[in-house]
């Protein structure tokens, strides 16, 4: 949902863009360093330490934007940088919201936001075989790292937790679709797998 703005929000960071390249870094570099963050939110989070997790999860988030750009910046756009990035994203989404599980909260809903987290990467990973762009739902991952990052802050733990394993869920169900009605106006041929 929030991609929709994204053309905004990489006009608003250019000058950090821009100093980041300066000085070297690498995306890659940058992408990992939102790992580590995104590891350590979730560490955080785990012992109890909400608003810190929070802080570093926004931090992580913060990164995860940055790296994208600084590739696209510098010219340094590789698809192996894009599957790095993505397989990171993943190791950071299972250890934040595992680390609810660990904080107290039913594991029942952690396994519904974790998985729905999971659906929705995959959804549009498969459905991009299939067709050009599955970007569209509610809740991509900046749209669930905000609802979490505010749910820490405000102390509405897993109500907010609860909210993305709905949204997730939401998602995955409106790529399917999207990729139902896409493939119907545009067919090609593959083969069928899981």
């Amino acid at each position: 949902m929030l991609s929709r703005i994204k053309g905004s929000v990489n006009r608003a960071i250019a000058p950090i863009v821009d100093a980041i390249a300066e000085v070297g870094v690498k995306p890659n570099h940058v992408t990992f360093a939102g790992f580590l963050s995104g590891i350590f939110s979730a560490y955080l989070i785990a012992d109890g330490h909400l608003k810190a997790g929070a802080a570093l999860l926004a931090v992580s988030g913060i990164m995860d934007t940055l790296d994208g750009a600084l590739a696209r910046r510098t010219g340094a756009v590789t698809k192996f940088g894009g599957f790095l990035d993505s397989v990171l994203d993943r190791y950071v989404d299972i250890a934040v919201i595992s680390a609810f599980g660990f904080l107290g909260i039913s594991w029942v809903v952690v396994v519904l936001a974790l998985s729905g987290a999971l659906m929705v990467s995959y959804t549009r990973a498969r459905a991009e075989r299939e067709i050009e762009r599955c970007d569209v739902g509610i809740a991509e991952r900046v749209e669930r790292t905000i609802i979490i990052i505010l749910g820490l802050i405000t102390g509405y733990v897993w109500q907010s937790l609860l909210l993305v394993a709905i949204l997730s869920h939401l998602t995955a169900v409106q790529r399917i679709v999207h990729t139902y009605k896409m493939s119907l106006r545009r067919p090609r041929s593959s083969e069928r797998g899981n």
